[in-house]
């Protein structure tokens, strides 16, 4: 009968090398930068060539987007240090701004050209629904900033088990 296997030490954990993490972060950068970036910006130009005013500006889209997609790729790279915690409240804090710029113009009037004949779009319950995603983020980060300036590596175990 062969022996039951050594139960795990709570402490035991194992970090993946900086160099699979930049390449796992590489890997989710790209798709992050078609979705957040590549897309939109595609859908408000194709609205903006057809003479519809756009909701947002293509600019506060671009940069959000790119903002967002690079901190949540330094964000899965650092997961292992202490920097995680102050790069997740940026990432989350970023998110947030965002989201609430678009919740300032969520109110969209469709015209058709030379005619009075309008359709009003008001998108803002579904908006203050998405905020609460990057609003819980934003918490649970200023929990993992204090709790790793308290107690350094705790969390590695529960993130990285062995």
């Amino acid at each position: 009968m062969p022996a039951p296997p050594e139960p795990v030490a709570p402490t035991a954990y194992s970090v993946p090398s900086l160099g699979y993490r930049i390449l796992a972060a590489a890997a989710r950068l790209v798709p992050l930068l078609i979705l957040l970036v590549g897309l939109p910006v595609a859908a408000l130009t194709y609205l903006q060539a057809q003479g519809i005013s756009l909701p947002v500006s293509i600019t506060t889209v671009e940069v959000a987007g790119v903002l967002i997609s690079v901190l949540s790729t330094a964000r899965y790279i650092l997961r292992p240090t202490a920097a995680y915690g102050p790069v997740s409240i940026a990432t989350s804090a970023v998110s947030v701004g965002y989201v609430l710029v678009l919740l300032a113009q969520s109110t969209y009037r469709i015209s058709l050209p030379n005619s009075s004949l309008g359709v009003d779009v008001d998108y803002a319950r579904l908006l203050e629904l998405v905020l609460l995603v990057p609003a819980l983020t934003l918490l649970a980060s200023l929990v993992t900033t204090v709790e790793d300036a308290k107690a350094p590596k705790e969390r590695l175990p529960f993130d990285y088990p062995a």
